[in-house]
């Protein structure tokens, strides 16, 4: 095959750059109603045509392939002509039974209600960022629907299992007997901590509907005898005694009048020789167009309409502070999916 025969895409131009960023939500949206559709579970051969997966996915034909042309145009599927297409390696991803799915992480964040709230941005930047849950002292996760529950859960489950390893590799528990993953989910995070920790017991502490999944984790990876599951509301109270206590992508969910009564409760917890370890994006001094800075100002500007923010090392040194902690030392970790040290371990200490 000569190189005419190839058809090599160009660099778009800057006009035709800006104009994909605007159209973004074509694509977004296109993905979450793939993933909705299991589309690329339904590519079970090597080369599918599109009305084999419209019988599939109890979808049109012709309008199918509308969105199979979009997809190839990111990479996530092949034109393979004639109406046919393949699975790329990108594409595997939103396969529901892969290791690494970011299936329930698309339902999630290309999703209407998530994708709705973002229109509320013109109005959330005119005022201050929204307080979440604070009427009564309500927990927002503790109220949502049954099925929302299930895909934020596994979505939280993704970037935990991804961030494990770049945590283990980052921080040494060795010297802990003890460790509370505070709103730790389905435990994956806990459960990887345990595995490279042999002499550590943990307690995987987060809601009640949220801690059956839990048990199975650590049962599931042999670590039942390790490993405690509690149910509870860390607004309330946190098992107390342990040597550390984990939080990771928890802080950054609420502002600072919520963050203060679950950092207080926690401190209540700690022994004097305990120590506190979050796990968190610290937002940098300047933002550029590197993964860390662009996952941190995605998540930072999303917060806006949550109540939470992406802190800087003063911010959570201050937060601390006020808390009654004291900020030891900020360790970066490299998660291998993001390929740069795109979250922290913020460790503190009673004051």
């Amino acid at each position: 095959m000569t190189r005419a025969d190839v058809s090599i895409p160009e660099a778009p131009t800057t006009t035709a750059a800006v104009f994909q960023m605007i159209t973004g939500h074509y694509l977004s949206t296109a993905i979450h109603t793939a993933a909705g559709l299991r589309l690329a579970d339904a590519m079970e051969e090597p080369v599918v045509s599109h009305t084999v997966l419209a019988e599939r996915t109890g979808t049109h034909p012709e309008s199918l392939l509308r969105l199979l042309c979009l997809l190839a145009t990111a990479g996530l599927v092949t034109d393979e002509g004639d109406g046919c297409f393949s699975l790329t390696e990108a594409g595997r991803l939103l396969r529901e039974d892969g290791e690494d799915s970011l299936l329930a992480v698309a339902l999630m964040h290309a999703g209407p209600g998530h994708v709705q709230r973002l229109f509320e941005l013109g109005e959330r930047l005119k005022s201050a960022p929204k307080t979440r849950g604070a009427e009564e002292g309500a927990n927002p996760f503790a109220q949502m629907p049954p099925h929302i529950a299930a895909i934020f859960n596994r979505a939280m489950t993704f970037f935990s299992r991804h961030t494990a390893q770049a945590v283990i590799d980052a921080y040494d528990f060795g010297g802990f007997r003890s460790l509370v993953d505070v709103g730790g989910g389905e435990g994956s995070l806990l459960a990887a901590i345990l595995r490279a920790t042999p002499a550590l017991r943990g307690v995987l502490f987060d809601l009640p509907s949220v801690v059956a999944a839990g048990e199975r984790t650590l049962a599931d990876a042999g670590l039942a005898a390790r490993g405690e599951v509690l149910g509870g509301d860390f607004f309330s109270a946190v098992p107390a005694g342990h040597d550390a206590y984990l939080l990771k992508n928890v802080v950054h969910d609420w502002d600072d009048e919520r963050s203060l009564t679950l950092l207080r409760n926690i401190r209540d917890a700690m022994k004097p020789e305990s120590r506190l370890l979050l796990v968190e994006s610290v937002r940098p001094a300047r933002f550029d167009t590197g993964v860390a800075s662009t996952l941190t100002a995605y998540s930072h500007l999303g917060m806006l309409l949550g109540g939470g923010a992406e802190r800087s090392e003063r911010e959570y040194a201050e937060l601390l502070a006020d808390a009654g902690l004291g900020l030891t030392r900020v360790v970066p970790a490299r998660p291998a999916w993001t390929g740069e040290a795109t979250v922290s371990v913020i460790e503190a200490t009673r004051t």
